[in-house]
């Protein structure tokens, strides 16, 4: 079996996996029996959601999809009633040279002994093509045990399309149809988190994104700054189908009331910010062809091979 086959079988098995993931999230949240907890811990109400008013910062830099990118993350969280939650966060930046911005919203219950179970939502929109948007409507869960947290959102992704023409001489004139079509489809992204320290996490994960398969990889590095505030230099790697591939990396920083490592940050405030994930499910979805003025031809990735002349 190829490896493209490989990794396309894996759609249908990831899908699985995600929805039985928040399934079991779903019954571990409900039921406090299957932690094992003694009557009193059962009896006790619940930690809050997000413990206060949050922020978060980042400025990131790297390639994806063989495009050069850089910009600013940026994401609010706050407390609801006890168990909710909400965030938004926020992204400015360049993709290939042209605009890129995006905004996404969760909604979410947690326990932060447990676990998080709750809805997520976004929009990318790319300066290209006369403007391409991506969107995404998912659920979104976490468990924690010990040092690892299981993530991720499952859902659908829908957008626009766009194209553009370039001439060109090569084999007589022509013309490079270039765009990006997005379907409506099934997606997700999950990840494995490892706390090898309260301030050092590492990540495996698998996504599906824009109809393509990817591994993920990443990692975080925290140092407490005083004053509420904790730093982190973080690196991500994605390598999938086709050009699903990229690394990007940059500095965060971290602002709360109190001080606290990078593990008690991610459970006791910020969910994930999954923006530039989200930028795949655009980038997956290229089209290309040539059209020979001469006649018909063939194309391979929009370059015109041997016109035919009547």
């Amino acid at each position: 079996m190829s490896n493209r086959c490989i990794l396309r079988s894996t759609t249908m098995l990831s899908g699985v996996v995600g929805c039985a993931f928040l399934a079991v999230t779903a019954a571990w949240a409900d039921d406090p029996l299957l932690t094992k907890a003694p009557l009193a811990t059962i009896a006790a109400p619940l930690g809050p959601a997000v413990d206060a008013v949050n922020e978060k910062i980042d400025a990131f830099g790297g390639t994806i999809a063989n495009q050069t990118i850089y910009g600013v993350n940026g994401s609010i969280t706050t407390p609801l009633t006890r168990p909710y939650g909400f965030q938004l966060d926020g992204t400015i930046g360049s993709l290939g040279g042209a605009t890129t911005a995006a905004v996404a919203g969760h909604l979410f219950w947690r326990d932060p002994a447990n676990a998080l179970l709750g809805l997520y939502a976004s929009e990318n929109y790319w300066d290209e093509f006369g403007g391409l948007n991506v969107g995404h409507v998912a659920i979104e869960g976490e468990r924690y045990w010990g040092q690892f947290t299981l993530q991720g959102v499952v859902g659908i992704e829908f957008g626009n399309s766009g194209t553009s023409t370039t001439p060109f001489t090569n084999f007589g004139p022509g013309i490079f149809l270039n765009g990006f079509d997005v379907t409506t489809r099934f997606y997700d992204m999950i990840n494995l988190k490892y706390y090898f320290t309260d301030d050092i996490s590492g990540y495996v994960g698998q996504r599906y994104v824009g109809g393509q398969n990817a591994l993920a990889l990443g990692a975080e590095v925290a140092q407490p700054i005083g004053h509420g505030m904790l730093a982190s230099a973080f690196v991500e790697g994605r390598v999938g189908e086709g050009d699903y591939h990229g690394v990007w990396g940059g500095l965060k920083v971290y602002f709360s009331p109190t001080d606290k490592p990078l593990m008690a940050r991610h459970r006791q405030e910020d969910p994930n910010n999954w923006n530039v994930d989200n930028l795949f499910g655009l980038l997956n979805n290229g089209t290309a062809s040539a059209l020979c003025l001469l006649g018909p031809s063939k194309s391979h990735k929009g370059q015109c091979e041997a016109p035919f002349v009547p």
